[in-house]
């Protein structure tokens, strides 16, 4: 009789046959697919040398290598924040048309705004800012890597506005 321990080693780490990974990996990727990539779930984990990020279900202990390892929780705090921004589709456009005004910012169907000049980082910075406004996971992170003099006057200047 086989004990957990020796058949665990055994056990395959994906549900799907080789094979039909294999066949999987000789389509197109999808359209969608780069989303599907970066979304996540994510985590940051302790490891020897520093801090690591894996999907929520990958780790070491199944022979996974980390998406990145930082020497500092704090860096790995950002990216963990920002990863899932990455390779969405855009919150923002900018109209490729030039008016009086600058050039119109869209989001979805909406005209939400005007940039006087057409500034290409300026808007994926705002795409990065409205995805972290969207995830609690991120917001989250974002402020816990900020540490504890940043969080507390951010605790004072949201003190103070909600009194207004």
């Amino acid at each position: 009789m086989s004990t957990p321990e020796s058949t665990s080693e055994a056990r395959p780490t994906n549900a799907f046959r080789s094979e039909f990974l294999d066949l999987m990996r000789e389509q197109d990727e999808p359209i969608l697919s780069t989303e599907g990539e970066t979304i996540g779930p994510w985590e940051l984990r302790r490891e020897e040398g520093g801090w690591a990020l894996y999907r929520t279900w990958e780790g070491p202990e199944h022979g996974d290598r980390p998406e990145a390892a930082f020497r500092h929780r704090d860096v790995g705090l950002l990216f963990l924040a920002v990863w899932p921004a990455v390779g969405r589709d855009p919150v923002f456009r900018l109209a490729a048309e030039r008016t009086r005004a600058g050039f119109a910012v869209e989001s979805g169907t909406d005209d939400v705004g005007q940039l006087r000049t057409f500034n290409d980082e300026l808007l994926y910075a705002a795409h990065v800012a409205a995805c972290l406004v969207r995830s609690p996971v991120a917001l989250a992170s974002l402020f816990e890597a900020a540490g504890p003099v940043v969080q507390e006057k951010v605790g004072q200047i949201l003190g103070r506005r909600l009194r207004r």
